[in-house]
């Protein structure tokens, strides 16, 4: 499924004053932090002295669009394309049509790509091979390269928590959900196992939680959840045991210890 072009566009308009990047609103987010996982969301900006190609990729590993825009240097939008994939097979086939182009750039790319940023609203139909009206969307979207930018500022770490959560692989806590090297016991749960026998209260054959456990291989305390119903006060004792008797190495990613959630399941009997 492919899209045409569908005459001239309007000029790009700049507004240094467009929403930020970093608010989240309608507007679907694309950068070029770009790694490879199940999901993404890309930005790829190539340039020379008369012409520049935005585009904008987004994939869930089963579904996926591109936009495309070339832009002279007079900064009138020369070509728009607009395509959509799906891996689930089908006998009827369309073309998508932009219609209408509401493209906005902070500052003038010609001059300058460091902190360029955008957004864009676009007027979308899909038509069947004779031309027939299919369906008709609006796509909003923005943009930003950190090209350039410090890795230590904070915009820049922003951006890499963003596509971490996005592509799963950590929670918006900041804990990773698959590390390189998982979180792993020290000791057996033997002597947890010991003291919870000498607690009141009813105690069920298997006992589940979820934890998160820090660079330094301790249990988040107000991030831990035993799943079932007990008295506050029994959960308390129960998740503290957890606490100060279990010990932990630390989850790894590229050889450094980081945060991560892990499920656990002990069996009492």
């Amino acid at each position: 499924m492919y899209s045409q072009n569908n005459g001239i566009y309007q000029k790009v308009i700049i507004d240094k004053n467009i929403s930020k990047y970093e608010i989240k609103d309608e507007y679907n987010r694309f950068n070029d932090l770009f790694k490879i996982h199940s999901k993404c969301e890309s930005l790829i900006i190539n340039e020379d002295n008369k012409e520049l190609l935005i585009e904008n990729k987004y994939s869930s590993g089963y579904t996926g669009h591109n936009f495309v825009f070339r832009i002279d240097n007079k900064l009138n939008i020369i070509k728009a394309t607009y395509s959509y994939w799906t891996d689930v097979l089908s006998t009827e086939e369309s073309n998508y049509i932009i219609d209408n182009i509401d493209l906005k750039l902070n500052q003038n790319p010609f001059n300058g790509l460091k902190e360029l940023r955008g957004q864009y609203t676009l007027q979308i139909r899909e038509v069947d091979l004779d031309g027939k009206l299919i369906n008709s969307k609006e796509f909003k979207g923005k943009f930003k390269t950190y090209k350039g930018v410090d890795k230590k500022s904070e915009e820049y770490k922003w951006a890499i928590e963003q596509n971490n959560i996005f592509n799963g692989i950590t929670n918006e806590n900041g804990a990773y959900l698959r590390p390189d090297i998982k979180p792993s016991l020290k000791s057996g749960y033997k002597k947890f196992k010991k003291e919870i026998k000498k607690l009141d209260g009813y105690i069920p054959n298997r006992l589940k939680f979820y934890v998160v456990i820090n660079e330094n291989g301790k249990i988040d305390k107000e991030q831990i959840r035993l799943m079932g119903y007990f008295t506050k006060e029994l959960e308390n004792e129960i998740t503290t045991l957890l606490i100060e008797i279990t010990e932990w190495y630390p989850a790894c990613v590229d050889d450094k210890a980081v945060k991560s959630q892990l499920p656990i399941v002990i069996g009492i009997e």
